[in-house]
């Protein structure tokens, strides 16, 4: 059986899905009030690891379909540089839609640290985004988690989206890998067993085109090269023209 692709249009559908069977959006600050309610409710959060282009495409989706979600943004991405003006201008974008922001923290950078380090780090990191787009981090997401992580070991200041007490009762699913491991979330709201949901999504995974992983990998690097360029031409006397950017797969996808 083929896997369902990863598009934008199937997106749409799942947003869809959670309207006809009942599903509301909330925000993460609603975690407490609505614990003891029968609303149903998803929590629909974005980890965005590489690519902020890709942000943008899904919150805009998201705002013509009257959605808001949280996008967790890092300041340590591998891919992005959150401080430059082409990046922090697309942070800005999500914001102008109506969606939150949280921290996505990558829990490597305090590797064999003690535990409080973890959370004065993620603290850090928090003050960091409030500075920068003057809204309040009130929940983390960790990049990755390890295991102290998962075992409730990090004790926050704020909501934690793997901590077992902030989530209790709450069921989750990711498209972690491009593939939903805690059930496709179209079916889990038409079947409307678990009364809130935390959906975790991945932008860059979502396309307008199907497309296989190296590819969405390919546009994730110029994505972000172009975004480099349009920096280069505003600040950089000596860059003046605009260049083609290739980026050629070297191998089968993994």
């Amino acid at each position: 059986m083929s896997v369902p692709a990863f598009t934008h249009a199937r997106y749409r559908e799942i947003l869809r899905a959670a309207a006809l069977f009942g599903y509301r959006w909330a925000g993460f600050g609603e975690l407490a009030a609505l614990r003891s309610s029968e609303v149903r409710a998803c929590f629909l959060r974005h980890d965005c690891d590489n690519d902020l282009t890709a942000a943008v495409a899904m919150a805009e989706i998201e705002a013509e379909a009257e959605v808001r979600s949280t996008f967790f943004i890092m300041v340590r991405s591998a891919m992005y540089n959150l401080l430059a003006p082409t990046n922090r201008a697309l942070v800005r974008r999500i914001l102008e839609h109506g969606h939150w922001l949280g921290l996505h923290f990558d829990e490597s950078v305090v590797a064999g640290d003690r535990d409080d380090r973890v959370a004065a780090m993620v603290d850090r990191e928090r003050q960091i985004l409030f500075d920068e787009f003057g809204q309040a981090i009130e929940i983390v997401s960790f990049h990755q988690p390890g295991r102290r992580v998962l075992d409730n070991r990090i004790n926050l200041s704020c909501l934690n989206t793997y901590d077992r007490r902030d989530m209790a009762g709450v069921h989750y699913t990711s498209d972690s890998n491009l593939a939903f491991r805690g059930g496709d979330p179209a079916a889990l709201f038409a079947d409307g067993s678990h009364r809130q949901i935390q959906l975790l999504i991945h932008p860059e995974w979502w396309t307008s085109e199907a497309m296989p992983l190296a590819e969405k990998w390919n546009r994730m690097l110029r994505n972000n090269l172009e975004l480099m360029q349009d920096s280069l031409l505003q600040r950089e006397a000596t860059y003046t023209t605009r260049r083609e950017i290739i980026v050629r797969s070297t191998g089968p996808d993994r």
